[in-house]
């Protein structure tokens, strides 16, 4: 596609008639009307787009299309630039084959009568997607190995691309048993945007847009790590900033706003120099626009939440005094997420010993407000496997081995909501976009992940990964979508758009 250098205007036609300059009068002129074209199309990249439009002329009936020049002409969204726009065609119809980079374009239909010179137009969307552009990463244990899959966002809904990596020659072949998949935005730019992939022997980082290897985790961080160091849960849930938990106990924090990257752990009292164990889990303020804000961590062996700000990057504070509960809790922390319940509580689950468990949320706004804190008096919570707290109802999911049980904490009560028998369940989510608006999340946000193990199945065809639906009032559990044929999941992230 020939590349031009022009300013393109969403509006073609000023007017309807021209000024004669001998004698100021005014002269109809012929007009074109243009239907027919679609306000947003999604192609697949490589494919033939075709689009017929309908003209209506005023002072003709069109058949002598030499009378006029065509032009279609696309140029990516919100990049601020009037230059090097791409011409598609310069036929009355759009039957092209689509080689431009996946993303989002401004697509212009420009119709010159040649006579007069007046330039009529039509502007519409166009999505180009490749079969990596969108949709979920499932990364599953096959035969004592590690092996990322897709359910690829198409055109025709969602569609499987098992082993990967393998299958568009991404230059990484994984080892070692699966940890984390996350999609994760270093940058706000789409040249940011960055999957991780951990396993026992590494992290490494994916191309956001090929999903080809890009480097190892090491380039990452600006300072040398152990031998045998990979990333066993990362939390981003805004562009920019990012926690990284190390299989070393340590916490590490990247802030591209502040050029904050990664390096020395940030788990590290103000004042001290000796870092305490860490538990992986971070919660933070769910309002978007202020990601800058307090974040919090659980010292393991303080056994204590502790503040971690932007403003001191480096180290770690004391927690305000609670309402309801002793931030010191004595306890061992089991579980912690923050959800978008109750306007963005952090749900906490506690371990007393293993003797009795505890719910404790609060939230974290212009101050950290305690909301709850009760004993959680769960069935057979002791033995719980996987955690995830509804965002729409506040109920905690929980499994042990093939049964999933509900959580009510206003009825103190488990109710079992799906026994799957001699097959179990390896992982549980919900949520985990960025912001609900984006085009997975609208559908996803509120639907309950979960990956299902059968071991009667052959090893690289043993999982399943299942949407439902969560109704209120404790109302049985909707399968929304269901799909096989990947391996043992261990670790699912959306690739956003």
């Amino acid at each position: 596609m020939k590349k031009l250098l022009l300013y393109i205007l969403s509006v073609f036609a000023l007017s309807s008639c021209y000024k004669d300059k001998g004698n100021y009068d005014y002269v109809d002129i012929n007009e074109v009307s243009i239907t027919g074209i679609d306000s947003l199309y999604t192609v697949n990249y490589g494919s033939v787009f075709s689009v017929k439009p309908t003209l209506a002329f005023t002072k003709d009936n069109g058949a002598d299309t030499s009378a006029y020049r065509y032009m279609w002409l696309a140029s990516l969204d919100n990049t601020g630039q009037t230059a090097n726009v791409d011409t598609l065609s310069y036929s009355r119809d759009l039957e092209e084959r689509i080689t431009l980079t996946s993303g989002k374009y401004d697509v212009f239909y420009r119709v010159t009568d040649k006579k007069t010179g007046v330039t009529f137009g039509r502007h519409f969307m166009m999505t180009v997607v490749t079969s990596v552009y969108e949709g979920w990463l499932l990364l599953s244990e096959v035969n004592g190995k590690s092996r990322l899959d897709m359910l690829s966002k198409g055109t025709e809904g969602y569609k499987p691309t098992y082993d990967l990596l393998g299958t568009i020659g991404a230059g990484l072949t994984l080892s070692g048993l699966p940890v984390e998949v996350k999609f994760a935005r270093l940058t706000s730019a789409a040249s940011g945007h960055t999957i991780y992939v951990s396993t026992t022997t590494g992290t490494h980082r994916l191309d956001g847009e090929t999903l080809k290897w890009k480097s190892p985790l090491q380039t990452d961080f600006f300072s040398d790590l152990p031998a045998g160091f990979y990333a066993d849960k990362i939390t981003s849930r805004t562009a920019t900033l990012v926690y990284l938990h190390g299989n070393d106990g340590n916490m590490y924090y990247y802030m591209y706003t502040f050029s904050i990257y990664f390096g020395l752990p940030v788990n590290v009292m103000y004042g001290q120099s000796m870092p305490f164990k860490v538990s992986p889990f971070v919660a933070y303020y769910n309002d978007v626009s202020n990601s800058t804000n307090t974040h919090i961590l659980y010292d393991m062996e303080g056994k204590r939440f502790v503040k971690h700000i932007y403003s001191l990057p480096a180290y770690c504070t004391e927690m305000p005094a609670g309402t309801m509960f002793n931030y010191k809790t004595g306890k061992d922390l089991v579980y912690m997420e923050t959800t978008r319940f109750n306007n963005g509580d952090t749900y906490a689950i506690l371990d007393s010993a293993h003797a009795k468990y505890y719910l404790a949320r609060f939230n974290i706004a212009a101050n950290i407000v305690q909301t709850y804190y009760d004993e959680m008096p769960a069935t057979a919570i002791s033995q719980a496997e996987n955690f995830a707290v509804s965002p729409d109802m506040g109920y905690v999911f929980y499994n042990v081995g093939g049964k999933l049980y509900e959580y009510d904490a206003s009825t103190k009560q488990s109710k079992l909501m799906i026994d799957y028998g001699e097959r179990s369940v390896t992982f549980l989510k919900f949520d985990g976009f960025m912001a609900t608006g984006l085009t997975g999340a609208k559908s996803y946000y509120n639907k309950l992940q979960v990956g299902v193990y059968d071991p009667s199945l052959p090893a690289d065809s043993c999982g399943t990964f299942e949407l439902y639906t969560v109704p209120g009032v404790n109302g049985n559990l909707i399968l929304n979508e269901s799909y096989t044929g990947f391996g043992k999941i261990k670790s699912i992230t959306y690739r956003e758009r």
